[in-house]
């Protein structure tokens, strides 16, 4: 059968509603992440304990793409996305009724947490069962590059709707309108099954190694472990720099910039909407100029956030705003660069019925690293009273994602 004829155009619907899906994931991330502030000062706690709400949505994350895997794997992508939207959008559009005390916030946002969990483990999937392997890079591109697009209608709508509202609380119920329509769109687009063909296809094509292969078997796979450890350092730049980059901005001196919440949303595009571009451009890098060579992408990734972070640190960048946006784009360009091909990287090699699992595994572990960069970051606040300690160490990270990389073949499931 002909490759155009067994891979239908009815792919980049799936594309758009795992998109929508990560989306709507995404502005409940980071909706909270610039009028945090205020959020601090209603619950009458320091910015220190109020970024914790920020790690508590990654900590959930990271448990539930263990979780998210398995149920993509066992119930389809639709059950999927659909649990993922609900985790979502029920603690936000309550946040009126609950949202009061801290330690109620906080559950709700380890509830909203586990939302990514169960949307993010989708992307895998629709890859191996829609996509072509010579668009495999693009189409993670496109769907992981939502997280960024999210990311960035986070941070511009929740300061303006809070002007409007002077409720916190309602403001991001508002912004829960984003997973009801997702939610929808899951019921209507993604309960298609994939062609027959394309997964007789996919088995006749696996290679040698991988026939019978089972969790556990591709657990022990050094490939794995290594491809978890360099989730990890791209989690902790990438949630960090998404997490407190806003609030920073937007804190009065000397714990931060003191540009204010508007403000901070405003120029804090220039690190989320880049990524949206990053991991597009991204995907078409891996598969037209890298040609399928995971490492390049990664070590450039690394290398740019790493560099690019350290210099939004000097008071001589910040205090000129156009030294500051500079930065914040090639920041915002370097670790999300590197996750088509990651996503990729695992599409081609592990067998179909266990991509699901296996996207979870290595984004749940890597993602620990984004919690554990945050919850560094909400410490290293309070101790020392400036978020300087907070983001310095997403330069560290990258320093070590950037060694890791360079131990992986160009193709292949082995490492040197």
């Amino acid at each position: 059968m002909e490759e155009k004829t067994r891979y239908s155009s009815y792919r980049w619907l799936m594309l758009s509603c795992v998109s929508l899906g990560i989306i709507a994931a995404a502005v409940s991330m980071l909706g909270f992440a610039p009028i945090l502030g205020d959020i601090a000062n209603d619950l009458k706690i320091d910015m220190g304990a109020a970024a914790n709400l920020m790690m508590g949505f990654v900590l959930a994350n990271a448990f539930f793409l263990f979780w998210g895997g398995l149920v993509c794997d066992k119930y389809g992508i639709a059950k999927s996305l659909v649990l993922g939207l609900l985790c979502a959008s029920l603690p936000a559009v309550l946040m009126p009724w609950i949202g009061h005390d801290f330690a109620t916030v906080f559950i709700a946002r380890l509830v909203q947490g586990a939302s990514m969990g169960f949307i993010f483990a989708t992307v895998g999937p629709v890859l191996a069962f829609w996509f072509p392997p010579e668009e495999q890079g693009i189409g993670g591109g496109l769907m992981i590059g939502s997280v960024s697009l999210g990311s960035a209608v986070g941070v511009l709508t929740s300061p303006p709707i809070l002007e409007a509202t002077v409720n916190w609380q309602l403001t991001i119920a508002i912004l829960s309108i984003f997973g009801w329509v997702g939610i929808v769109a899951a019921i209507v687009i993604a309960r298609k099954p994939p062609s027959p063909a394309i997964i007789n296809a996919l088995s006749e094509v696996m290679k040698a190694d991988q026939q019978g292969m089972t969790f556990g078997k591709a657990l022990a796979l050094p490939l794995t472990w290594l491809g978890s450890l360099i989730v990890f350092c791209n989690a902790w730049g990438m949630y960090t720099l998404y997490n407190l980059i806003p609030p920073f901005l937007a804190a009065k001196a000397p714990l931060g910039v003191g540009l204010g919440p508007v403000v901070s949303g405003q120029i804090s595009l220039a690190l989320t909407i880049t990524g949206v571009f990053a991991m597009i451009l991204g995907g078409v890098f891996f598969d037209k100029v890298a040609k399928g060579d995971y490492r390049i992408p990664m070590i450039l990734g690394f290398l740019l956030t790493g560099v690019s972070t350290y210099f939004i640190l000097s008071p001589t960048v910040y205090a000129r705003i156009s030294l500051l946006v500079m930065c914040l784009i090639i920041a915002g360009w370097g670790v999300p660069f590197m996750n088509a091909s990651i996503t990729a990287l695992i599409a081609r090699n592990y067998p179909p019925d266990l991509v699901g699992r296996m996207v979870g595994w290595w984004f749940g572990c890597g993602t620990f690293g984004g919690a554990a960069g945050i919850y560094v970051g909400g410490m290293s606040i309070s101790h020392f009273g400036t978020f300087y300690w907070a983001i310095f160490p997403i330069a560290v990270a990258c320093g070590f994602g950037l060694i890791l990389g360079s131990f992986l073949k160009a193709r292949g499931l082995a490492v040197r």
